[in-house]
């Protein structure tokens, strides 16, 4: 609801600061006080085009101002998508903002929440959730489709209305998770090569299950079955040398025939008996070296196939080093590395539990869809019906208003609503928009109102309801109203002293001229003022005027 208005430097308001009360308010005053300008300063903070005409001369700027209270959840129900849901971070209090609009003489208007700038779109939107409008001229929140079905709930009663905020709900579940979904697949396609370079290495690793020593062993064995011929050669002379086969002669019987003229000798002499050491040291070396070089060719493998298996086997070493960069040690340690990278990467970007969050959200998400559908079914012609009943008594008995329900074809079926009206018999009948006057527009709005209650928070201003209207119908109209008001704000610019009457709270535009500039106040009234403006707008002290103001008072006080 509004809570405080002020507007200041507006065509003919110099500056008013007005308290607002919940309930229902009249706005009452004589033709030309300025209650156009009322109803404009409220279409400025709704997002309506500005003009510097409206600047009030004499000023630099005009300026429209509100402090809005907001529902319980007023910023969790918004559709992401919803222009004002980015306000919600400039708000100091979620529960009550202050709006702006401010107009300069010259250069751009401004926008503005808790006193920060802010587009005129975002705020427009949030102002036209928090305020409904209807009147010539307006941009009809009646035929938004969201508010009609949103009428449509409030008649069929708080069942359909807990289904339509939890598919609300569900439906931005759905959102957030295809966004993620969505942020999966954009990283893993972003990530893929580098994945796969990481896989490539791994399984190369892993087929080649080689180690560094190996490699280093294989070269080896390669190198002594490509020279084998050259190595029995080499190694058989040397065991020869050492050694002969036959056992005479060589490096050992040498040794010995030194060592067998030095042993008689050794005993005595401490020197010698080193020297001794060394030669038997030697002889068994010689001996060792010699069976060795022996053992040695016998081991060498010249076989062609065993030779080309090595082969193979070093070429695969060396592909694998050649494909990735490194050697193998280096290899191995960066596959490691590599595995638990992508064990990482695979729970990270895994969708397997987004798609089963996805699939039971959207399960649920059918259900409740199909159950407030048939819910709101069952309603959409009780409603036609009430609403018909209600038009008689507005007089507008000769009106018809048809509720069409309808559901598009999506994953989560969504329902729209048309309501169709046609004013008279014979007349075929349009969309609410196209059929009806403000007038009409407004008393289809209270009809609505009268049988819905629908009890959201919002304020509802009215102009031009009482057109065309009197005796027993402006009285209908007032009660309408009143019990409108008692479940949320309305203010209503009314000519009717009915309405007037029954208002909760009053406020008077009064005209004046000073120095050839008009100039209109807007005054609370209270006590007798309140008796004053009913005689007023009956007509004037003649003919029992006041007596008839004093009992359309009392006829309300014991409402």
């Amino acid at each position: 609801m509004i809570r405080r208005l002020e507007i200041s430097g507006l065509v003919v308001i110099e500056h008013a600061a007005l308290d607002l009360a919940p309930g229902l308010t009249a706005v009452t005053g004589e033709t030309g006080a300025g209650k156009s300008v009322f109803m404009q300063a409220l279409g400025l903070l709704a997002g309506d085009a500005t003009d510097p005409g409206l600047v009030r001369p004499g000023h630099a700027h005009a300026l429209v101002q509100a402090t809005i209270g907001l529902p319980a959840g007023f910023w969790d129900a918004l559709p992401p998508d919803d222009p004002a849901s980015g306000l919600r971070e400039l708000a100091d209090d979620e529960s009550e903002v202050v709006v702006a609009r401010r107009i300069p003489a010259e250069g751009r208007a401004r926008a503005s929440l808790d006193g920060q700038v802010a587009s005129r779109e975002a705020v427009g939107a949030l102002v036209r959730h928090a305020v409904r409008f209807s009147g010539q001229g307006e941009q009809y929140q009646l035929v938004s489709p969201r508010v009609q079905l949103g009428i449509v709930d409030a008649f069929a009663g708080p069942t359909a209305i807990a289904d339509a905020r939890s598919l609300r709900t569900l439906r931005d579940r759905l959102a957030d998770i295809e966004r993620r979904q969505a942020e999966v697949a954009r990283r893993r396609a972003d990530t893929q090569g580098h994945l796969d370079a990481l896989t490539a290495l791994v399984g190369d690793v892993d087929a080649l299950a080689g180690t560094p020593d190996e490699l280093t062993e294989l070269r080896r064995r390669r190198d002594r079955m490509r020279n084998a011929d050259a190595l029995r050669l080499a190694a058989g002379s040397s065991a020869e040398a050492l050694s002969p086969a036959g056992g005479d002669g060589g490096a050992r019987d040498q040794v010995g025939q030194a060592l067998g003229a030095l042993e008689p000798y050794a005993d005595g002499d401490a020197d010698l008996a080193g020297i001794v050491e060394q030669l038997v040291t030697a002889s068994e070396l010689v001996q060792d070296a010699g069976s060795a070089l022996r053992a040695y060719v016998d081991g060498i493998d010249a076989d062609p196939v065993r030779l080309e298996a090595v082969e193979d086997r070093i070429s695969a070493y060396v592909e694998v080093e050649r494909r990735h960069g490194a050697d193998v040690g280096t290899l191995i340690g960066r596959a490691d590395a590599a595995r638990a990278e992508l064990d990482a990467a695979r729970a990270d970007l895994s969708d397997t539990a987004l798609a089963e969050q996805h699939a039971a959200v959207l399960a649920e998400a059918r259900a409740v869809a199909d159950r407030l559908h048939t819910v709101r079914a069952n309603a959409v012609p009780k409603l036609s019906r009430a609403v018909d009943a209600e038009l008689a008594g507005l007089a507008m008995g000769e009106a018809a208003l048809r509720v069409e329900l309808t559901r598009d074809d999506q994953p989560v079926p969504a329902d729209g609503c048309v309501f169709w009206f046609r004013a008279n018999p014979g007349l075929p009948e349009s969309r609410l928009a196209d059929a009806a006057s403000g007038g009409e527009l407004s008393r289809v709005l209270l009809a609505l109102h009268a049988v819905a209650r629908d009890a959201d928070g919002s304020t509802w201003v009215f102009d031009e309801i009482d057109a065309g209207i009197g005796g027993t119908t402006a009285s209908a109209v007032a009660a309408r109203l009143a019990r409108m008001g008692e479940a949320t704000q309305v203010l209503v610019i009314t000519h009717l002293p009915a309405v007037a009457a029954a208002a909760a709270a009053r406020l008077r535009l009064v005209k004046s001229v000073t120095g050839g500039t008009t100039t209109t106040a807007v005054e609370p009234l209270e006590g007798d003022a309140v008796e004053d403006e009913l005689v007023r707008m009956l007509g004037g002290e003649a003919g029992g005027t006041r007596e008839h103001a004093r009992e359309l008072l009392q006829r309300w006080a014991h409402a």
